[in-house]
């Protein structure tokens, strides 16, 4: 009984250990669904995947008559290009107009970087494949001026999206990453509130070893897809 005893502690032991080694529990990420799908996604281990990047962390704080999580669609952006790559989100909700329960201020974000070893998407990174710029962008409706969002990186870099310039700003991506870094990097976006916009797209450039563009050619791309995944609506005053 004692060797029987000693040989399920010993095998206790392995399956435990076994347990801790296997892989995180990363998925891939929705195309489309609702913001409130991710608060599972609160950690680098469980954290959902697009082709090379993980996303997690993701912060929506609503203030005012801004709606709940689950009134905001969440669209994942990817595009990939010689030597770029775009990845990031595209949020809208209808709520975010001012209405007549006061502003509809909201803080929105989430964190990215680029598959680490032992990840479930590790397989899909590139050598020398690094994060090396970053923009925002709001869509603004022309019968409510939107009033500013400021949007800022973990970095320490910021801009502030107007109703003269949605964005994306910085205009060149360029939020001071150098010759890039494999993240994690976060950013958050906080809206004023004031006014009336109906999306909100935070993205991310990643340079491809086929080699690392021009800022004016990442700039063109980039605003191509932004025609894509900001598409300016026209809502009626309720």
């Amino acid at each position: 009984m004692l060797r029987l005893a000693f040989r399920i502690s010993v095998l206790t032991v392995i399956v435990i250990a076994a347990a801790a080694a296997l892989p995180a529990a990363q998925i891939p990420c929705p195309t489309t669904t609702t913001l409130d799908q991710f608060s599972a996604f609160n950690s680098e281990a469980n954290a959902c995947y697009s082709q090379d990047k993980l996303f997690y962390n993701f912060v929506y704080t609503p203030t005012g008559s801004a709606g709940a999580a689950s009134s905001v669609q969440a669209a994942l952006l990817f595009q990939q290009g010689a030597g770029l790559d775009i990845h990031g989100w595209n949020f809208s909700s209808n709520s975010w107009v001012q209405g007549i329960n006061g502003p509809a201020a909201f803080t929105l974000g989430y964190t990215i970087e680029i598959c680490p070893s032992g990840s479930a998407c590790f397989g899909n990174v590139l050598p020398d494949t690094r994060i090396i710029g970053a923009d925002a962008a709001y869509s603004s409706v022309s019968t409510f001026p939107a009033g500013n969002e400021v949007v800022t990186w973990s970095n320490g870099a910021s801009v502030t999206l107007t109703s003269a310039d949605g964005g994306p700003l910085p205009v060149n991506g360029d939020i001071g990453l150098g010759a890039g870094i494999l993240g994690p990097i976060s950013v958050s976006a906080v809206w004023s509130g004031t006014g009336a916009i109906t999306q909100n797209t935070l993205r991310f450039y990643e340079a491809t070893p086929t080699g690392v563009p021009e800022p004016i050619s990442f700039f063109l791309m980039g605003t191509g897809l932004l025609g894509l995944g900001l598409m300016r609506r026209r809502m009626r005053r309720s």
